[in-house]
């Protein structure tokens, strides 16, 4: 309709219609892109601050995780603690050998300190966030992460040498009353029941104290663990503050 009214108007000669039909069509393709401009720019928008929902979400289950993972590891450093005092009192264990096997068991564990960041590398990859100030945060908190996880990266030689010792049939049952892995969490349980007959139990743990690497081994393994609950704390403190500026980014929109 209107290519043809701009044909006859040239027809006809009349330039002034002409050019109010060429100011109409300009008009109308400039309004068409500022329109898909807005449109695009408002799903990107809506986009943004779901990719920004679920960033907050995972941030917020890492510190969730990482404060059970320091706990577990107080309670690793703790059986520790109990282990290397029963060796420096020179006893023998009678009939509590079994708990002071699980506390040597409890003292080996070890956990990976990564964390998940699927959504973050995404929502960067789509990049997002816009807010330079979520992408600082989030990086500083990721750098602190990776600085602990390399420094705890690998197996503690006391976690293979004191397994190499206790028996099969004492770690299976330990594995299956004295600790537990829910939704990624690990909790060791000090008063499972014994797994094992008092005699086994005195035989392993005789055998753990002739071992002269055992107290060595299991110092360093201690004296490492010893500033993690510290070490986490700062770690999720860099976590919560990249989450409050997220939820200051999303208030605002």
């Amino acid at each position: 309709m209107l290519l043809r009214r701009i044909t006859q108007h040239v027809k006809d000669q009349n330039w002034f219609a002409v050019f109010i039909d060429f100011f109409i069509v300009v008009v109308g393709v400039f309004i068409g892109i500022q329109v898909a401009n807005w449109n695009e720019e408002r799903a990107r928008f809506k986009t943004e601050t779901l990719a920004l929902i679920e960033l907050k979400k995972e941030i917020e289950n890492v510190i969730t995780l990482t404060e059970a993972k320091a706990n577990t590891y107080k309670q690793a450093e703790d059986a520790g603690r109990r282990s290397i005092a029963f060796i420096d009192s020179g006893k023998i264990c009678k009939d509590n050998c079994w708990n002071i096997l699980v506390d040597f068991m409890h003292a080996s564990q070890w956990q990976s300190l990564g964390v998940s960041d699927s959504i973050y590398k995404n929502i960067r990859e789509q990049g997002f966030p816009k807010n330079t100030a979520i992408v600082d945060a989030v990086e500083a908190y990721l750098a602190q992460v990776s600085a602990n996880e390399s420094a705890f990266k690998d197996l503690p030689f006391y976690r293979s040498r004191v397994r190499q010792i206790i028996s099969l049939k004492a770690q299976d049952f330990y594995w299956q009353h004295c600790w537990t892995l829910i939704d990624g969490i690990e909790e060791y349980d000090l008063n499972c029941p014994k797994g094992i007959s008092d005699v086994e139990s005195k035989e392993i743990v005789q055998q753990i104290l002739k071992d002269p690497g055992i107290k060595p081994h299991l110092t360093e393994w201690i004296g490492n663990i010893l500033s993690l609950p510290l070490t986490l704390g700062d770690q999720n403190k860099g976590a919560q503050r990249a989450v409050d500026i997220i939820n200051q980014e999303l208030e605002s929109r």
